[in-house]
């Protein structure tokens, strides 16, 4: 079989049945990577070493390097060690936990050649993802375009996911990979970062498989969830010359809703209501509309952030489905997907 030269990280912790079928999804590429490098971030002894078994048992499909680190470190510093260990020119990252389809490789890799003749710039790419919950049900298709700017990716990660990226090995390394101290966004920093140094090729065919976990989160993962965004937007946003209206207006929103799901009533409301400010009434009297928003979220309940943006997921999907050509190819990845988490 055709092989590219792509490395693939995967951070992993205390996981063995996705970790598997992340493996499978590679094994079924139409082109294989050069390497998959897989980064244990020291899970319990029992699991490193089924880690090891299911590692083995791929020996023959996939070129496998197991590294586990010496005590647990975080997903940042895991795929650090991958992004430095990796000899292919290109980093393609895989969550243990989500999938490719199988052109995912293929696709996103004559796409990314086709862009070279155009620009000598490093290149940056990132396909569509399906959004699936725990059984593979579909919750969302999404692609976030074909254009990269500083000012686009500082207003919403529209990116998404790390499993949907390729990147050169060398400005990965360059920008000096991932930030380390963040407990979380870490993607998000990484794009931004990556942004005024790239060539950005968006492939828009939903090619790999998000898993979202938010049903099953708890307060403690959002709480890093909302340190990770606070960190953002001090470290990309409040003092940044694209911190425009509408950027803030964004932000303030994923923060209002950070603090909605720990149950932080006030400081919800306090964030909505300066995004909602930030949005109509841009200038001197945004302060004033923010009091004004703020006093009446006193009396009326804030809705449900988190709901509405499922709910938005919900009507963008249905409305795809309308077209039969698009409905089709729908129904042949759902039951990829679900082929792969069987």
């Amino acid at each position: 079989m055709k092989e590219c030269d792509v490395s693939v990280v995967i951070p992993t912790y205390n996981r063995t049945s996705p970790l598997r079928r992340a493996l499978n999804s590679i094994a079924q590429q139409t082109v294989q990577p050069s390497e998959v490098i897989i980064i244990d971030d020291c899970s319990e002894a029992t699991v490193i070493e089924e880690v090891k078994t299911i590692v083995s048992s791929f020996s023959e499909l996939l070129k496998i390097k197991l590294m586990v680190n010496e005590r647990n470190s975080g997903a940042n510093y895991s795929r650090n060690t991958g992004v430095f260990a990796a000899n292919g020119r290109y980093i393609a990252f895989l969550d243990s936990d989500d999938l490719w389809l199988p052109e995912k490789l293929e696709r996103q890799i004559g796409a990314m050649e086709k862009a070279k003749i155009a620009s000598t710039k490093p290149i940056f790419s990132a396909t569509g993802r399906y959004r699936v919950d725990g059984r593979g049900e579909l919750i969302a298709r999404q692609f976030g375009g074909h254009v990269l700017t500083s000012q686009k990716i500082r207003r919403s990660n529209f990116i998404g996911t790390l499993s949907s990226v390729i990147v050169e090995t060398a400005i990965a390394r360059q920008i000096h990979g991932f930030n380390e101290a963040l407990p979380a966004s870490q993607d998000w920093d990484f794009f931004i970062r990556l942004s005024d140094y790239v060539q950005y090729v968006g492939v828009a065919q939903p090619l790999c498989a998000y898993a979202d976990h938010d049903n099953d989160r708890i307060s403690l993962n959002y709480r890093k969830k909302l340190q990770g965004h606070i960190a953002i937007y001090k470290n990309h946003i409040r003092h940044s010359r694209y911190s425009a209206n509408t950027i803030r207006a964004e932000f303030l929103q994923h923060i209002a809703e950070d603090y909605q799901e720990l149950g932080n009533r006030p400081k919800a409301a306090f964030f909505y209501a300066n995004s909602i400010a930030a949005r109509i009434c841009p200038g001197l009297m945004e302060q004033v509309a923010a009091c004004v928003l703020r006093a009446s979220f006193h009396v009326l309940s804030l809705p449900s952030l988190r709901q509405r943006r499922y709910q938005r997921y919900r009507r963008s999907l249905d409305h795809l489905l309308k077209n039969e050509e698009t409905r089709a190819v729908i129904s042949e990845d759902r039951r990829i997907i679900r082929g792969l988490m069987a």
